[in-house]
């Protein structure tokens, strides 16, 4: 049996064929940037969208001063952003931007909103970035990946110290897939209004949009959808390192 042969049987997930996708963040702004097109790709579908973001954003700014008012602005940031691309719910956990925190500790709090929504697709940025050097864009990739385990087995969750009784239903089956990623192995065309709505709602994000950051960053993401676009014949396209259930442990093949 060859690859092509065994990955007919074992298939890259189609993202646009789930039901409930839960984006994870590791900053207010990295899921717009990283799939703000595909967010308004899968909510157009009727497909339900959650964002978790997993640090508070505290940390984005060269001010010692009003560290709170910055938390809190970047919390309502995000929910303004979410609720533009017309995602179920947006949720800020308090885990400090750029600061110490227990990685365990966010895999559990991410492992509570899997069991409480059971999506079948789950985002995070891609751990493997050659080029990533931010330590919450890595926690929040490990954290995830732990969180899948966590939520689909009753042990380890008892373990990780959540709380569960005989109506508890565990998640299972989920697709992991990668943005922010050099290696995508699945291309998903975009449509023109929603890649707009991609750069309207990254604009939402006030704080952290300077005029000469913001127009660098579209010049790049034009670029690279753009790119990808060609790929699949459309104008633009975001590009994702997807894995069913069956390739996140001991697939030994290169996918």
């Amino acid at each position: 049996m060859d690859l092509q042969t065994l990955m007919g049987f074992v298939p890259i997930p189609n993202i646009l064929e789930s039901k409930k996708v839960l984006f994870i963040g590791p900053h207010p702004d990295d899921i717009e940037i990283g799939c703000g097109g595909l967010v308004s790709e899968l909510v157009d579908l009727g497909i339900r969208v959650r964002f978790l973001i997993v640090t508070d954003g505290g940390a984005g700014s060269l001010e010692l001063d009003n560290i709170e008012k910055l938390v809190q602005t970047r919390k309502e940031e995000s929910q303004k952003a979410g609720e533009f691309l017309g995602v179920e719910s947006v949720e800020v956990l308090d885990f400090p931007d750029g600061g110490r925190y227990d990685v365990d500790d966010m895999a559990v709090e991410i492992a509570k909103r899997i069991i409480d929504f059971h999506p079948d697709t789950v985002l995070c940025p891609d751990p493997l970035l050659e080029t990533e050097t931010h330590p919450d864009h890595f926690n929040a990739a490990n954290a995830t990946q732990k969180a899948l385990l966590i939520s689909k087995f009753p042990v380890a969750a008892l373990r990780h110290g959540l709380e569960l009784d005989k109506n508890t239903k565990m998640a299972r089956g989920m697709n992991l897939v990668y943005y922010f990623t050099s290696r995508p192995n699945t291309i998903v065309p975009i449509s023109q209004e929603n890649f707009e709505k991609k750069f309207e709602a990254i604009l939402l994000h006030k704080s952290q949009m300077s005029p000469s950051f913001f127009e660098s960053m579209k010049m790049y993401l034009y670029f690279k959808a753009t790119t990808l676009g060609q790929e699949v014949g459309s104008k633009y396209a975001e590009g994702y390192f997807a894995m069913a259930p069956v390739h996140q442990h001991c697939f030994l093949e290169k996918i």
